[in-house]
């Protein structure tokens, strides 16, 4: 029996899948299901782009004010 049998095995091992971690059978179950499951597909493209959604969301650009003020309160902090 494959290690990858259900969508579920492979999304418990998702994270160490998308850093390349697994060993080398694994990797390959989870890729040859992943091949053939289109669930699967849009569930990897879906974790993929969280970095950048995450990314995207807290991007904020300060107003002078409110930029010199988190530096003094931040300095305040340091002493």
């Amino acid at each position: 029996m494959s290690p990858i049998s259900t969508c579920r095995d492979g999304t418990d091992r998702l994270m160490e899948y998308m850093d390349g971690v697994l060993d080398e059978p694994l990797r390959q179950a989870i890729d040859a299901h992943v091949a053939g499951c289109a669930r699967c597909q849009a569930f990897v493209r879906s974790y993929a782009a969280v970095p950048g959604v995450v990314r995207d969301a807290t991007r904020v650009t300060l107003g002078p004010e409110a930029r010199d003020a988190l530096r003094r309160a931040l300095a305040g902090r340091r002493s």
